[in-house]
């Protein structure tokens, strides 16, 4: 049975009291966004983050933002080591009350170094029942990594690693060969573009697995989802990978048509070089995959 996380979390955990040096207002004016933080957080799809507006304009916030109350320095912000709050849970409603002029309330949550708190927003991430299976293998990817990272980086052992990916497997309920696929494909789409991935992660755009983790070794990073489709995965590209098995019959029959009426008649140079280019768009279609 997995460990109830977030009761784990309560003592970290406290309702903000005012005090001399700091109110709650004060601390709502001085929230921080941090892009490396909110990228954690799976997005939401277009009319989900409609819902949300319309309720919250409705009804207001009902739970409290979660804020970390921190130094600039341990945020890795700068080195100046000055007093900061960084919100980690509650980016959208945090949006829709900056837009709308809302008022919310703020929990202050408190961890020593940033490893914990992306450790902690993943995790509380993967607590939540509407994650797509993409959203859930990516977070679940992301811990594995974090995770990892928590024990020592590149100096870790392979024994230690499979240790990390057994022990997430039986919390989540997985293999622990699915944890590190997971953190293969976390990896992959973090090479990605932050748009690109958004577009993934919700849903917008739809791609096999296989095909992120092959583009994301290519050197060149992939800004959106038309150079993605140009990117080339063995001897094809993604594009022609992604056609459905009925479209692939069509299109074939279609070139297969093409193909015999052009060497019906007298074969020119021209029509030559377009019966080649069809004949090789053929075999692609055709090669076994």
């Amino acid at each position: 049975m997995k460990k109830d996380f977030m009761n784990s979390m309560k003592e970290k955990t406290s309702t903000l009291r005012p005090s001399l040096l700091s109110t709650e207002e004060n601390i709502k004016g001085q929230i921080l966004v941090l892009d490396n933080l909110r990228e954690l957080i799976p997005p939401l799809k277009v009319d989900e983050y409609d819902q949300l507006q319309q309720n919250i304009l409705k009804y207001g916030v009902k739970d409290p933002l979660m804020v970390w109350e921190t130094t600039s320095t341990i945020a890795q912000i700068n080195g100046d080591n000055n007093p900061v709050f960084v919100l980690i849970d509650g980016h959208n409603r945090y949006k829709i009350c900056q837009k709308f002029n809302l008022d919310y309330r703020i929990n202050i949550i408190r961890f020593s170094t940033l490893d914990e708190v992306k450790d902690y927003m993943i995790d509380y991430q993967l607590g939540r029942r509407n994650l797509s299976a993409e959203q859930t293998s990516y977070l679940r990817g992301l811990r594995y990594l974090q995770q990892k990272s928590m024990r020592g980086g590149n100096k870790i052992s392979d024994h230690s690693q499979a240790d990390v990916s057994v022990a997430l497997g039986k919390e989540y309920g997985v293999s622990s060969r699915t944890i590190k696929r997971d953190g293969d494909y976390a990896a992959s789409l973090d090479k990605l573009s932050p748009d690109l991935k958004k577009e993934i992660l919700s849903g917008k755009q739809k791609l096999p697995k296989s095909t992120i983790k092959a583009v994301a070794k290519s050197d060149k990073p992939v800004e959106n989802i038309e150079e993605l489709a140009e990117e080339r995965v063995g001897n094809t590209t993604v594009s022609e990978s992604l056609v459905k098995p009925k479209a692939k019959k069509g299109r074939a029959t279609t070139l297969e048509n093409e193909i015999r009426k052009l060497i019906s008649v007298d074969l020119t140079y021209e029509a030559c070089e377009v019966l080649i280019k069809k004949a090789n768009q053929l075999i692609e279609l055709l090669r076994p995959k």
